[in-house]
């Protein structure tokens, strides 16, 4: 779909320009060990009789979205553009390991309602839209809704492994539910300066950069557009009611 009235390469310079740019390391927290609302049973967390999965796009049984959110929150970025590489999975030794729970990750939302696990590739970049280009395409592109689902941090199943009480066995256990296990990724947050205006193209309206209907499928935890962005913000002024509307 284009947009005729989207002025020639506003994105671009937003990025190429800006002074406002930030990059974060991202450090996930080991879920606690005692949780039992994630006890992990030949493998496979308890959530996975909640869920039908095919490949990675997960429709719920439930809409409780906060099943995919114990590691992050859904939300949307309000920036423009966010630039994100693949996690990494630490023990608590710090060595780096394969991610212990199949479950664990990325999710976003699609427009349609459908829940998405994210895999990127190790030599890949991924990008999430934000909201201030589903602003400044007047909803053509709409911002990613995205949480972080943590490993299984619940007490082993209680199978033995063969080995009786011993210390191995007791790690072997430990990693296989998750537990210790912390994430670790990198994000570039792009976006406009404070003044930086907020406008949409000519030719679209303020019912278009987000439609109502498109509104039913966001997670409850997200705060609509409309509630937060008003025609004539600037970009530190939208920045600051996104802020005021989480906290």
């Amino acid at each position: 779909m284009q947009c005729p009235g989207y002025p020639r390469g506003k994105l671009e310079a937003v990025l190429s320009q800006s002074l406002c740019c930030k990059a974060r390391l991202l450090h996930y927290f080991p879920p606690p060990h005692d949780d039992d609302d994630d006890v992990v049973v030949d493998g496979r967390s308890n959530d996975a009789t909640k869920t039908t999965t095919t490949a990675s796009t997960t429709t719920a049984a439930s809409e409780d979205d906060t099943d995919y959110s114990t590691w992050c929150g859904w939300h949307n970025d309000h920036g423009s553009l966010t630039g994100l590489v693949p996690a990494m999975f630490l023990d608590s030794n710090g060595n780096e390991v394969p991610c212990p729970d199949p479950s664990a990750g990325l999710y976003i939302k699609s427009r349609s309602g459908d829940l998405v696990r994210v895999e990127i590739p190790p030599d890949a970049l991924a990008f999430q839209v934000g909201e201030t280009t589903q602003i400044h395409t007047g909803g053509i592109l709409q911002a990613t809704p995205h949480a972080v689902r943590g490993c299984s941090g619940g007490r082993s199943s209680g199978r033995s492994s063969g080995s009786g009480g011993s210390a191995a066995s007791a790690s072997a256990k430990k990693g296989r539910s998750g537990g210790g296990i912390s994430r670790e990724t990198f994000a570039v947050f792009m976006e406009p300066e404070y003044h930086g205006d907020m406008d949409i193209p000519g030719g679209r309206t303020v019912d278009d950069t987000q439609k109502r209907e498109a509104e039913v499928h966001l997670p409850r935890s997200v705060r609509v557009l409309r509630s937060r962005w008003k025609e004539g913000m600037n970009f530190g002024e939208f920045s600051d009611a996104t802020f005021a509307a989480f906290h």
